[in-house]
């Protein structure tokens, strides 16, 4: 699967809030944790790999190189909770700040590649996901082992990776083909 993704393994104040939330949450069972360098935020997912012409995903890049070199880099902070039946995850505040990124990657797919899943796509709640849950249980648990909040710490978005990822087991993984950097 070709995805665009924020990755954030370069910024150890959003890795040690992860690493503590999992920290609070690793008696519990039911969760499977994000390691470090997994952590991501999911921006855009183009298509399948197989099905995305190379010069169609070179044109892809270029086109969101292009895009976002109109978007000053970006500061939001994250750490709120928030809980979903499928994952653990952290949100960003103020909440619509990462559009102008999103926007402009959406922008070059829908020039450059002619089978997209944009379509497909619901509005985007960004996020990074620290906890995939592998069971159904009770949410109460984890809300406590959560309580108090931990702090929101800074995230500063300034490049855009696009990855071929893959579900490995109970994670994604990937290999980077691309960066888009903002504002340059």
């Amino acid at each position: 699967m070709l995805v665009w993704h924020i990755l954030v393994d370069d910024q150890p104040a959003v890795c040690e809030l992860a690493r503590q939330c999992q920290q609070r949450l690793a008696t519990l069972d039911g969760l499977d944790f994000v390691p470090r360098q997994w952590l991501h935020m999911t921006t855009q997912i183009v298509g399948f790999t197989d099905e995305i012409p190379d010069a169609e995903i070179e044109a892809m890049a270029d086109a969101a190189a292009e895009g976002l070199r109109r978007v000053d880099p970006i500061e939001v902070e994250i750490g709120k909770i928030w809980f979903h039946s499928e994952a653990v995850m952290l949100g960003i505040r103020p909440p619509r700040a990462l559009d102008p990124v999103r926007s402009a990657i959406r922008e070059a797919v829908a020039r450059s590649v002619t089978i997209h899943q944009l379509a497909d796509q619901p509005d985007w709640t960004p996020h990074i996901s620290i906890a995939y849950s592998n069971s159904d249980g009770p949410a109460a648990p984890i809300i406590e082992a959560l309580t108090p909040r931990p702090s929101m710490e800074p995230l500063k978005v300034a490049e855009v990776h696009l990855v071929a990822q893959e579900r490995t087991g109970r994670l994604y993984r990937w290999d980077r083909l691309n960066v888009a950097h903002l504002g340059t």
